[in-house]
């Protein structure tokens, strides 16, 4: 299929003078798109082609197999309607494909209905500088196919309910946007390859893509997006999904079944500013052993997700905001896991928490980190605001926050400010590791030896705190000097 749609974009753009007689004349275009396919390689036949006083041209019982017959595509019929500078091709509601793969044979249907491409990029000089656009449109677009014999693809099924796609391309002003909206996504799979055998069930609800960048002319105009000449956009957002899987590798099976809440996905480079946000509401997810094997069964599972890095990565002049936020609430772990280590139940399930929220001032240099060996020539800190740090897990926590400034005026940064540390439960977790043999006694006894010789005993049980200062004559915990 590569072959077919670079055989059509080489024809059209490479025949120029060919090109402008035939403007508005969709049936001369189509003409140069398949001979350009044929004298490629690829085998083309129709029953019959209608050529509508409308200018439309369509083609009865039409197949196509690309050069190394590796797919064929056929359908009843495929008409396009010109109308002005657009083209709209519309198809029967049923495309069969067949082919080859791993050396077996496969086949499925696409199935639509109100299915429709519309775009301006064909009837008009290749090298025009006007907006090329796309638009997609169908009510329903389901692919279907079985094969319980196939040795390869055995069951393929995608339901995607009704499917909007749009895409610009403005070749003027060197920009490209689009955007994919799907009311569902129920994906079914059954297939080998390479000796790994893997069943799919799986269903979502809606999801929607889309993205808008500039288009560099060179790798050199490449490095706009990070002085902030050039932006780049691209975010998705899904509803709640479900799967059910099982792979078989080495006669070895086992099955992996979860579900997960609504997402997004953000990352963006806009006035040099890199963004990568991702939220999603959670999961949970079992692993699940064929009987027999040593394994018992894993189940995970967390309650939110948040990531969100903000870096200036052309801040080369002034320094500006850098940000880190990072949230894996209630991540917990199945008793099936639990067991192997702690039948007994002796720590704590309690469910784990990961919340980092960081802030900063820096100067970054991208092209430091490419030019130079010295890596701290690639970002210049400035201050740093630790709002938080929380790690908790098994019964134990390690709180942290705290500022400081920072002096680059000698060949290494040197901070000025207070952090602030709460640790929890931490040697009745180390304890309770040791009783286990998950941790050598020795190694138990040096890491509980350093926090009470830094940390001070805090008002609760099994709680240490420590004041690590770090000033101009050097590093102190609670008062006592570490440097």
């Amino acid at each position: 299929m590569n072959k077919i749609a670079t055989a059509c974009v080489v024809v059209v753009i490479a025949s120029n003078a060919t090109y402008v007689v035939a403007q508005n004349q969709l049936k001369t275009t189509l003409d140069l798109a398949v001979h350009g396919m044929m004298y490629n390689g690829a085998e083309i036949s129709y029953g019959k082609r209608i050529i509508g006083a409308d200018g439309s041209v369509e083609y009865i019982d039409l197949v196509i197999s690309d050069p190394d017959g590796e797919i064929t595509l056929s359908t009843d019929w495929i008409k396009g309607v010109p109308v002005g500078a657009d083209v709209t091709f519309t198809v029967a509601d049923i495309v069969n494909v067949s082919g080859i793969a791993e050396d077996a044979e496969f086949q499925f249907q696409i199935q639509s209905s109100g299915l429709g491409l519309t775009t301006n990029g064909l009837l008009r000089e290749a090298m025009s500088t006007e907006d090329i656009t796309v638009t997609f449109l169908a009510d329903e677009f389901v692919i279907d196919g079985a094969n319980p014999d196939s040795s390869v693809l055995r069951r393929i099924f995608l339901d995607t309910g009704a499917i909007g796609f749009d895409l610009l391309i403005s070749a003027q002003e060197m920009f490209a946007k689009g955007a994919l909206q799907l009311a569902k996504m129920d994906l079914v799979y059954d297939y080998t390859m390479e000796g790994k055998t893997q069943m799919v069930k799986q269903t979502a609800e809606a999801t929607s893509v889309s993205f808008e960048f500039d288009i560099p002319a060179d790798e050199d105009d490449a490095l706009g997006y990070l002085d902030g000449s050039k932006l780049a956009v691209f975010s998705a957002v899904s509803g709640a999904a479900e799967f059910v899987s099982t792979i078989i590798t080495d006669d070895i099976e086992m099955q992996m079944s979860g579900s997960t809440g609504a997402g997004s996905v953000l990352f963006e480079i806009v006035n040099g500013i890199v963004t990568y946000d991702v939220n999603a509401d959670g999961f949970d997810m079992a692993v699940t052993p064929e009987p027999g094997m040593p394994f018992p069964q894993v189940e995970i599972g967390m309650g939110k997700l948040g990531i969100k890095i903000v870096v200036p990565a052309g801040a080369v002049d002034t320094p500006e905001e850098m940000s880190i936020d990072i949230l894996f609430a209630d991540m917990v772990v199945g008793e099936g896991l639990w067991s192997m280590f702690d039948p007994d139940k002796t720590i704590s399930r309690d469910p784990a928490q990961m919340d980092i929220d960081i802030e900063a001032m820096v100067q970054i240099d991208p092209m430091a980190a490419v030019t130079s060996n010295d890596p701290l020539s690639f970002a210049t800190i400035y201050n740093l605001d630790i709002n938080q740090i929380l790690l908790a897990i098994a019964g134990a926590s390690i709180q942290v926050d705290g500022a400081a400034t920072f002096d680059n005026s000698g060949p290494i940064p040197s901070p000025l400010g207070i952090v602030n540390i709460q640790m929890d439960g931490i040697s009745t977790l180390a304890d309770q590791l040791v009783a286990l043999g998950l941790l050598d006694q020795m190694q138990a006894a040096i890491a509980l030896g350093m926090i009470m010789a830094f940390g001070a005993p805090g008002p609760e049980v099994d709680q240490f705190i420590s004041e690590i200062s770090f000033s101009e004559s050097g590093i102190s915990a609670n008062g006592k000097s570490l440097w």
